[in-house]
């Protein structure tokens, strides 16, 4: 009797373990639902943070250029008529006029950075200047680093030909020619895709306009393609050697750069830009900077 007894208790402890091991069992299993069979938890992931500019929030950049009393600009001398130096080493043109205005409106005192072109945007992007004014034209690179306001003005590329082959030479689908010979310089062409627009022509890059245009002048080559406004300089600087169309060969803009993230300084540039084309202030710097009449009557600049 009592070994029954001892059995009895054995296998009621066993079953009470049993169950005590099913429940951990469930309580596991039930935990683990969302979990598919064979397949690990997926790990939370990293919150993915953009590279932090000096700008920080959306609003610090237009509130520190206002506490600051200055608004900074950075530029490249020697882009005529956009910015360049006259004749008394005064600092002129198109963009640091629109400099001005944009300090005016804000209240603050502007100070012009004069730059080098590949310096301007990474002094943008570690605050060292507030904004690019510097006939910079949009393209997918530069917005993948900065972005860009509205456009300010409308402008492609072209191409000049000596004064002798303006009647030969009269749209750009005549120099599709072998043994024809096209000239630029770094960027000088920009987005235009010379290959596929006069793929039997030869190109040729030179390191600068000087040796670029010199090879129309001297007849080495045929044409010589750039920016709207430096062809037009050109032109009207040496009217009897070189010879444009001014028809443009593509469509580009140029506009103002801030740093990603400047939300609000970006808005508020937008708002000046659609401000002064309603009431004719940016008309009034087109034709006074931008007008052919100009490049005529005014081309000896030092572009330094």
């Amino acid at each position: 009797m009592n070994i029954l007894s001892s059995q009895d208790s054995s296998r009621d402890k066993l079953t009470t373990m049993m169950a005590l091991v099913l429940s951990c069992l469930l309580v596991i299993l039930l935990s683990g639902c969302s979990t598919k069979e064979g397949e690990a938890p997926k790990p939370i992931p990293k919150t993915m943070s953009a590279e932090k500019d000096q700008s920080g929030d959306s609003q610090e950049t237009l509130t520190t250029i206002k506490s600051r009393g200055e608004l900074r600009v950075g530029l490249q001398v020697g882009y005529p008529p956009f910015e360049m130096l006259d004749s008394g080493g005064k600092l002129i043109g198109f963009d640091v006029e629109a400099a001005s205005m944009i300090a005016a409106d804000l209240k603050v005192e502007l100070r012009l950075a004069r730059l080098n072109w590949t310096e301007l945007i990474p002094m943008l992007r570690q605050g060292q200047i507030d904004i690019i004014i510097s006939g910079m034209t949009v393209t997918p690179e530069r917005n993948i680093e900065i972005m860009f306001t509205n456009p300010v003005v409308e402008t492609g590329r072209m191409f000049l030909v000596h004064k002798t082959n303006s009647d030969r030479f009269k749209q750009i689908r005549d120099l599709n020619l072998t043994g024809v010979f096209v000239a630029s310089i770094p960027g000088g062409k920009g987005a235009l895709d010379i290959g596929s627009v006069i793929p039997k022509a030869a190109f040729r890059e030179f390191p600068d306009r000087k040796t670029a245009t010199a090879e129309i002048a001297e007849k080495r080559s045929q044409a010589y393609i750039d920016e709207e406004f430096a062809i037009k300089l050109l032109c009207a600087n040496k009217p009897n050697v070189f010879f444009s169309r001014f028809e443009p060969l593509n469509y580009e803009f140029i506009a103002w750069g801030v740093r990603p993230g400047a939300v609000h300084w970006l808005n508020w540039l937008n708002n000046f830009i659609i401000k002064i084309q309603g009431d004719g202030r940016l008309d009034s710097l087109k034709k006074r900077w931008l007008h052919d009449s100009f490049l005529e009557t005014r081309t000896s600049f030092k572009n330094r």
